[in-house]
């Protein structure tokens, strides 16, 4: 095989364009690879604050309605914060919003126990989260890998696996997999400049 069989599928060979200056430009398709890849840090953090799943998944829309009217505002780095950081500090403010009208309202039944639970939840209890998780970085990161390799060929996600996640030598792989050791090292450049592009803004690699 030559260098062209490790060519990347999707988007992968295009002008480097990073997903969060996607996001911001209103690019449908970034705006569903972000959520794809959020929600279920999200879902997670709602979920942690007391919120049953089917609250948590109500709480976690109103987030994503949130940023979408305000991430023009994000800036990287601005003060020291990064996105996780921003994007905590938004959940929070949904997960507070709900609090305030389930504490107005009484409970439905069958749901005294939970509404119990959740208005006896002081507001504090947010704030011990840490939004620098190193689990949700690795999930994150985790899930940004999965949507770029996705989009590639067979070829382009093995040699890219057996070298980067395996850590075998290029050479090993090319004989394995029929390619060159340029091949190889095409596939694994390509593939690593995607996932920056999908991350970066994003979570700090």
């Amino acid at each position: 095989m030559t260098d062209s069989s490790v060519e990347s599928g999707g988007n992968l060979g295009q002008t480097s364009v990073t997903l969060l200056v996607r996001v911001k430009a209103r690019d449908p398709v970034a705006w569903e690879r972000f959520v794809v890849m959020y929600s279920p840090i999200v879902f997670r953090w709602c979920c942690r604050a007391g919120l049953q799943d089917a609250d948590a998944a109500d709480v976690g829309q109103e987030v994503f309605r949130t940023v979408a009217g305000s991430i023009n505002n994000f800036e990287h780095g601005l003060g020291g914060g990064s996105f996780r950081g921003w994007l905590w500090t938004v959940t929070r403010s949904r997960i507070l919003d709900f609090r305030r009208k389930q504490k107005r309202s009484p409970p439905g039944i069958g749901g005294s126990a939970a509404y119990e639970k959740l208005g006896g939840l002081p507001d504090e209890v947010l704030d011990e989260h840490d939004p620098s998780d190193q689990d949700d970085k690795l999930q994150l990161v985790r899930r940004g890998v999965e949507l770029v390799l996705v989009n590639c060929k067979e070829v382009t996600r093995r040699a890219f696996l057996l070298t980067v996640v395996e850590g075998r030598p290029p050479a090993d792989v090319a004989r394995e997999l029929g390619l060159t050791v340029n091949a190889v090292y095409v596939a694994k450049s390509h593939i690593l400049r995607r996932i920056r592009d999908e991350l970066d803004g994003l979570v700090e690699l």
